[in-house]
């Protein structure tokens, strides 16, 4: 299948117009760990899409049989010429997602996370912690079989109905420790979180000696108005 998928690549991979450049975190994130899906994931993939193919083929073979047992010589034509436009797009489908598995990245990083993904639709998403409200891990039946979860992170304004495209959601998808990262996402979301408990506290803190040199400042304006009135009298 791989040396297949090498030879085929070249040939499909111009009609994809990527940009296979790797994605980067934002300024001043630094990289806590890097990671793609397993290939286990990558197997998972290459079945689910053959399948997808699978009543199609046999719906055009039943309509190529009996074009060629109607139309004989024309009917033989018109059946490879059908053949070879199933095999291209099956050849399609297995290189899109081949690269789709090799431009999957997630970058976890001490402040925020960036998952780029997609081979058609090229989506990149950058969470930062301060904003995640939910981080889930999923395992479906076929999941469990091929031995790999998915990581979900929403913040607030996430869409979590299914298909639902937007920029405060990602599933990382493919993981075999994903409870491991799960823990390592919420350590570091606890640590900042903590960390940036001090500066609210010290604001508060300054308004709240401010504000009695501020009365103070108004008696006293106070106190040389009433002395001025009892003089002029």
């Amino acid at each position: 299948m791989e040396l297949l998928l090498r030879l085929l690549k070249p040939i499909f991979l111009p009609l994809l117009k990527l940009d296979l450049s790797p994605p980067h975190l934002p300024e001043g994130t630094s990289l806590v760990r890097s990671l793609k899906p397993s290939d286990k994931w990558l197997a998972y993939r290459y079945l689910q899409t053959l399948f997808g193919f699978l009543n199609q083929f046999i719906g055009v073979g039943i309509a190529v049989i009996a074009a060629v047992a109607k139309l004989r010589g024309w009917g033989v034509v018109i059946a490879l010429g059908v053949f070879a436009l199933e095999a291209f797009l099956i050849g399609l489908a297995l290189v899109t997602t081949r690269v789709d598995f090799e431009l999957r990245h997630y970058l976890v990083g001490d402040r925020s996370l960036r998952v780029a993904q997609g081979a058609w639709n090229r989506e990149e998403v950058t969470l930062s912690y301060a904003n995640v409200q939910n981080i889930e891990v999923n395992q479906g039946p076929l999941e469990r079989l091929f031995g790999f979860k998915s990581l979900t992170i929403s913040t607030a304004g996430a869409d979590t109905t299914p298909g639902a495209e937007n920029s405060h959601l990602v599933t990382m998808v493919g993981l075999p420790d994903a409870d491991e990262l799960r823990s390592l996402i919420l350590g570091m979301l606890k640590e900042q979180r903590d960390s940036g408990l001090g500066e609210p506290q010290a604001k508060s803190t300054q308004v709240a000696a401010a504000l009695p040199l501020a009365r103070l400042e108004e008696v006293r304006a106070a106190a040389f108005a009433l002395r001025d009135a009892v003089q002029v009298d």
